[in-house]
């Protein structure tokens, strides 16, 4: 999937409900490293997607100090965030709800792990070989709603799930696995997987950061 295809737009009702004024700006929230740090995979977006859109794209990461204010024109709010955790429930509408009280004019898309479009271009980048092998490993979570996301993201994906502390366990079952971490941006867990021939962090893979960059050029 481009940007500049004619043949399949990922955005059919947010097109047809948006309005005439031109494109609007991309309010990217991101999880970030203690202390807002994020690594560049998460730092580029901002300026690639505003010269491709020609509208401003900011970045707010929900471990820094200060919030981010609102941008000057009518603007979507784009969790990018993989699962449907505390930071999808609760943090990301206050965000949405932070920026309406200061006036803003902003819309909350859903969270990036519920958009089909993404999963399928995240299996399609995937070559049969690797595909063939690969494991979705995440990071221990408590059960609950993100508990069951996963295991539903499992069948539709039809690959292994397992979690990365139950991980060496599963390798020495599974000799031939390779791991796919369920992250966009490098942290301890893909460091610890790569080390066991682990895929890369999804937004350091070219083809899945390809398919975000598309998918969020071509928003109303």
């Amino acid at each position: 999937m481009t940007s500049d295809s004619s043949f399949f737009d990922p955005w059919p009702l947010l097109r047809n409900d948006a309005s005439d004024r031109g494109r609007q700006g991309l309010h990217l929230v991101v999880h970030g490293r203690s202390g807002g740090v994020v690594p560049d995979c998460l730092a580029s977006l901002p300026d690639l997607l505003a010269q491709r859109r020609s509208a401003p794209v900011q970045l707010e990461v929900l471990t820094a100090e200060q919030p981010v204010s609102a941008l000057p024109q009518p603007s979507w709010i784009v969790p990018l965030l993989l699962l449907p955790g505390a930071h999808a429930r609760t943090d990301v509408p206050a965000i949405r709800n932070r920026l309406h009280a200061a006036g803003a004019s902003v819309r909350l898309l859903p969270f990036l792990g519920s958009w089909i479009t993404w999963w399928n271009a995240v299996i399609s980048a995937l070559p049969v070989s690797e595909r063939r092998d690969a494991v979705l490993v995440h990071h221990p979570l408590r059960p609950g709603v993100a508990d069951r996301f996963l295991a539903m993201l499992s069948s539709r994906l039809a690959l292994p799930l397992v979690a990365f502390d139950a991980w060496p366990k599963y390798q020495q079952r599974h000799p031939c696995a390779r791991p796919l971490p369920l992250t966009l941006a490098p942290n301890l867990m893909t460091e610890a997987l790569s080390e066991a021939g682990g895929l890369p962090p999804l937004l350091e893979h070219p083809p899945t950061r390809q398919a975000l960059i598309d998918l969020l050029v071509s928003l109303p």
